[in-house]
């Protein structure tokens, strides 16, 4: 499965903030080394002129990952009910 290296940032920010809890000692760049996810890593220019196009959220982080699975044409895993609003249903997988 891919993830987004944006995933690493927000993972970080939140627990900063204090609104994620990871394991005990485990940091965001844990998660990632993890065998089962492999990052991708789409050519910064066509990935933030695609995020152009998602204006409906202020959220940097949602319109990155947006605009990197419109990117690569993938279905966004997600639970968070705004982006579910806004995409078509061909372009999420809902967790």
């Amino acid at each position: 499965m891919y993830v987004s290296p944006v995933t690493l940032l927000e993972m970080q920010v939140l627990t900063e903030a204090g609104r994620m809890r990871l394991r005990r000692g485990s940091t965001p760049r844990d998660v990632f080394a993890d065998h089962r996810w492999a990052q991708d890593d789409p050519p910064s220019g066509d990935w933030f002129e695609a995020a152009l196009d998602v204006g409906w959220t202020r959220d940097i982080f949602d319109r990155l990952l947006v605009a990197h699975a419109r990117l690569r044409r993938w279905r966004l895993a997600t639970s968070d009910a705004t982006i579910i609003e806004h995409l078509n249903a061909h372009e999420y997988f809902e967790l």
